[in-house]
């Protein structure tokens, strides 16, 4: 099954409202954001938090969001693992869930899949220096590394380009599934247009 098939299948709002009906109404505060891809739907529960302390640094805002997360992470895993169950069977695809606390968000486990690539001398060298430095233990974890990086680094255009994408998988569908009617019109030729020779 395609994205575009998912997509279809079920209405992304339809299904913020079946799961908003299933879940806590002290837990969210604001529909899941929900992203639909070829192998694995992932659904984003913003947490319910009080308003930051002004006292506290950024660091301790971001220990009590963290903190905060791992706690509702706990308490809602059996709800989660069965809400998973049904969504399976419609999807027929992996269903991830994260959760996000104030300017802090986790992804919990989600599907990882081989990624076959070709590198040239100056790429591996990245790599390599990666684990040579000990920030990853192997090229595929330093690869990993590196994607992340970028992700973060550039998050503001990634989440324009994926906006993008959106908007032109749409506008596939519409045309899809639109049929014409009649044959297209014949454009009639210009006076001054010169006919083609006719075979002798």
């Amino acid at each position: 099954m395609t994205r575009e098939s998912k997509e279809t299948l079920v209405n992304r709002q339809e299904l913020q409202r079946w799961l908003q009906t299933r879940l806590p109404a002290s837990l969210v505060t604001t529909p899941p954001d929900i992203t639909i891809y070829d192998d694995e739907v992932v659904i984003m529960l913003q947490l319910t938090m009080e308003a930051p302390d002004a006292e506290l640094s950024e660091e301790q805002q971001q220990q009590l969001e963290q903190e905060l997360i791992e706690l509702r992470r706990e308490e809602t895993r059996p709800l989660r693992v069965r809400l998973a169950r049904e969504l399976q069977s419609l999807f027929k695809c992996a269903i991830a869930w994260g959760m996000r606390a104030g300017a802090s968000e986790v992804l919990f486990t989600t599907r990882t899949v081989p990624v076959m690539t070709r590198l040239g001398r100056v790429e591996r060298e990245v790599l390599d220096t990666l684990v040579s430095a000990g920030v990853a233990e192997t090229r595929s974890a330093a690869l990993a590394y590196t994607v992340r990086a970028f992700a973060s680094e550039h998050s503001e255009w990634l989440d324009e380009v994926r906006a993008a994408i959106i908007q032109v998988e749409r506008v596939r569908a519409r045309l899809k599934h639109t049929r014409r009617k009649g044959v297209p019109p014949t454009v009639a030729a210009e006076a001054d247009e010169v006919a083609p020779p006719k075979p002798n």
